[in-house]
């Protein structure tokens, strides 16, 4: 495919295909993780009472009715041809080993630490984004840029990581394990969409994952629906609702449309925009490394985004 670059007053320039973020762009990312930065929180109340996998196909089981829904008033197909389901299978497994390894681990540590290790997934985008994208070489300056903004999440949660790794040290590998993953799927979810209709990708890709999540629970889980309380289902449908159906929306617009690098640091302020929301919800104290560490996250943020 031939590359054409597109000169913008003031920027750099634009990689084929790819928008300019901006300051609307920039809101909406943050809006979308200050959704998003409840789920750590949100999974462990849900898998507290269910086991992983089910809690899994009872969220996204949920929201895909509504997602087909969307895409369907949309006057977008669903049809997918030849090589297209081999390439969507495979995200769809990428995205339900992830799903499951967030899941689990949160059962074995902190929710900050959950935080911690998840959100930090946005270093190694650059690392695995010129192994799938040709136009998204590897830079120097969003190395730096991510690095910058994984002091001040080290300096944020200072406090978490001082906890007795003995006891956390299980649930950190699996978390480390699902960040890793989600690299990847991102990476390659953003590869499909310059081939494939990005509302295809998101349905079919969430559709194959129910399937394996519900086959899953099937064989290896046991469920007592009696057992579960309020609160898990509540969590259950907030996930499926706010993060399965608008954030994943978003995001999938987001990705086709933007650099993944640049949409994807601002992860790096999710858990920071969880410790902010405790405040006022919680009554928890805000500290001084706290606000440290929003600034690192921010500086980091400029250097991934700066023309």
């Amino acid at each position: 495919m031939q590359k054409v670059s597109q000169h913008i007053p003031g920027r750099s320039q634009v990689a084929a295909g790819q928008q300019p973020m901006t300051s609307g762009v920039y809101l909406w990312v943050l809006l979308i993780m200050t959704i998003w930065a409840s789920n750590t929180v949100v999974v462990k109340i849900a898998v507290r009472d269910l086991p992983p996998l089910w809690a899994a196909f009872l969220r996204f089981g949920l929201a895909l009715p509504l997602l087909a829904f969307f895409i369907h008033r949309r006057g977008r197909g669903l049809r997918l041809v030849g090589r297209q389901w081999l390439q969507v299978g495979v995200l769809a497994m990428l995205f339900g080993i992830q799903i499951f390894f967030l899941n689990w681990g949160s059962r074995f540590t902190t929710g900050g630490r959950v935080s911690l290790i998840i959100y930090s997934y946005p270093l190694l985008i650059p690392l695995v984004a010129p192994l799938f994208l040709k136009d998204e070489p590897l830079k120097v300056k969003m190395l730096f840029g991510c690095a910058i903004a994984f002091c001040g999440l080290l300096t944020a949660l200072r406090l978490d990581l001082g906890a007795r790794l003995e006891n956390t040290l299980k649930g950190d590998l699996i978390e480390l394990s699902s960040c890793f993953v989600l690299a990847v799927t991102t990476v390659y979810n953003k590869r499909l969409t310059q081939s494939i209709d990005k509302w295809k990708i998101l349905f079919w890709e969430m559709l194959l994952a129910v399937v394996l999540f519900f086959a899953g629970a099937l064989i290896f889980e046991e469920i007592h629906l009696s057992a579960v309380a309020p609160d898990a289902w509540t969590a259950i449908l907030y996930q499926a609702l706010g993060i399965s159906v608008f954030c994943f929306l978003s995001w999938q617009f987001l990705i086709a449309r933007h650099n993944s690098a640049q949409v994807s640091v601002f992860f790096f302020a999710a858990p920071l925009l969880g410790i902010l929301l405790s405040v006022p919800l919680l009554g928890e104290q805000l500290e001084p490394g706290l606000l440290a560490g929003a600034l690192l996250v921010g500086a980091g943020v400029y250097v991934v985004n700066k023309p």
